[in-house]
């Protein structure tokens, strides 16, 4: 990987890492499936240049929107109102041995007994975590409801990658365009039935924050962060991104201590390390599978809404918009030698 994609794989990760404190910090404020539906919103307006019709595709597809563009949020950003931001961004890596359990029931696919261990960890951090006391949280936090609520998110996408998996000749942004539409429509509807006072921000002092928040998660987290993404699966060894949602995590932990002072007490870091060492196990282990073999499908390690697990021929058809972002930096730096290789199917 050479220097500048490095720094390129440095800044998704600081950009989704960063997102759950300005999710976080603006859910307070706002209901936060309606924030979902300000997010989705954007984006899809965004991307509308990139939807196409695929016929016989478009059932997975609106379904898998469903889950990545919409039930994710729905769980996720009201799971988030109830425990702090370095927690959420720990929980949601749950996603990684859920999707590996999926894999297992509904594609066939063959886990060794090392992934198996590093889901077992998982699931002890995890119930550390959702198990601990009241010790350094906030009135408002409740770390069992909240905990659930987010690996419910966290189900929803890995539901959303067994979707995906079916879908064959779907560029990237365009599955992000139809899960924006799917996302905008269900997110509409849910907010509709389970909130009130969605408008109420707009009397407060802070409303420009508030949109300021909705531009960083449409604009930063999602557009930036996914065009990027799909830019680096193109160019450098999968083994080399798939370790990405680790580096986000710590970016989350980092963005909730020191930007929104959170209190990391010893239950929690207990938890979180034994969470991150079963998830490390498994990415790893997957990546490692996924550069060995064609037909080894590895699980895509990222923040809540991106975890979209793409098929070589869909990675191989570039999308316009992270061409653009390509054409000056492969000038100034060619592919090395382990750069070349292109990635393998998820698992």
């Amino acid at each position: 990987m050479t220097p500048f994609r490095f720094l390129v794989l440095l800044g998704i990760c600081m950009a989704w890492g960063l997102h759950f404190s300005v999710i976080k910090s603006t859910i307070t404020g706002v209901p936060p499936i309606f924030y979902a539906f300000m997010r989705m919103t954007v984006v899809a307006v965004l991307l509308i240049p990139f939807l196409r019709w695929h016929k016989g595709q478009m059932r997975p597809v609106l379904f898998a929107g469903l889950c990545f563009g919409a039930l994710n949020y729905a769980f996720f950003f009201s799971g988030l109102k109830l425990v702090p931001a370095s927690v959420g961004a720990i929980l949601i890596e749950f996603y990684v041995p859920i999707a590996m359990l999926f894999s297992i029931i509904f594609l066939n696919e063959h886990v060794g007994w090392r992934r198996f261990f590093g889901a077992g960890l998982a699931v002890i951090g995890v119930m550390i975590i959702v198990g601990g006391g009241d010790e350094g949280l906030s009135p408002e936090d409740n770390l069992l409801i909240g905990g659930l609520l987010i690996i419910g998110g966290a189900t929803a996408e890995a539901a959303g990658a067994i979707l995906v998996k079916k879908i064959d000749g779907v560029k990237p942004l365009q599955l992000l365009a139809w899960f924006a539409v799917a996302g905008t429509l269900m997110t509409a509807f849910l907010t509709i039935i389970f909130e009130r006072g969605q408008l109420d921000f707009l009397r407060a002092d802070n409303t420009h924050l508030v949109f300021l928040a909705v531009g960083y998660s449409a604009l930063i987290a999602s557009i930036f962060g996914h065009t990027s993404y799909y830019w680096l699966l193109q160019r450098v060894d999968v083994s080399q991104v798939a370790p990405a949602g680790l580096m986000t995590t710590v970016f989350g932990i980092l963005g909730g201590v020191f930007l929104l002072n959170e209190t990391f007490t010893f239950q929690l870091v207990l938890g979180s390390v034994i969470t991150m060492t079963g998830v490390a196990i498994i990415v790893v282990r997957s990546a490692q599978k996924a550069s060995a073999s064609e037909t080894e499908p590895l699980p895509v390690a990222g923040p809540v809404g991106v975890r979209i697990q793409e098929s070589n021929s869909v990675l191989h058809e570039a999308s316009d918009v992270s061409e653009v972002i390509a054409e000056e930096a492969d000038e100034m730096h060619a592919p090395t030698a382990d750069d070349r290789k292109t990635p393998q199917d998820d698992s």
